[in-house]
């Protein structure tokens, strides 16, 4: 069996404390094609490309959800544009964390304004 990702086992060749990790800092995995990876706002820090605009803060500061790293489009129709209080979030909140008396957003527009799911 290929290991493609390699995760510091005995045949590891990444140095002792920079194990490869999606969203966190280590070495790219020189394995994986370009196209399969993206790099943060920290350019020690990286994601795979299919993580960037789906909503969630996987780089830990927003920046494979926002420009300049990334042009994400819109909230699509099952997400509320707003400031999110929570950081698991950068500009857009799931609508089913809409009106569940759980304050999400900082203007609370989750709770007053948003239609729900």
């Amino acid at each position: 069996m290929n290991k493609i990702f390699p995760q510091g086992d005995s045949e590891s060749h990444a140095p002792a404390g920079k194990q490869a990790r999606p969203g966190g800092e280590g070495d790219v995995p020189q394995s994986l094609p370009s196209f399969l990876l993206a790099h943060c706002g920290n350019p020690a820090s990286w994601i795979y490309s299919d993580q960037k605009c789906d909503g969630t803060n996987n780089c830990g500061d927003c920046s494979d959800e926002m420009s300049p790293v990334t042009v994400c489009p819109p909230c699509g129709p099952g997400w509320w544009r707003c400031t999110p209080t929570v950081f698991k979030y950068c500009s857009c909140i799931p609508r089913v964390l809409c009106r569940d008396h759980v304050q999400h957003c900082w203007d609370w527009s989750d709770e007053y304004f948003c239609p729900g799911p």
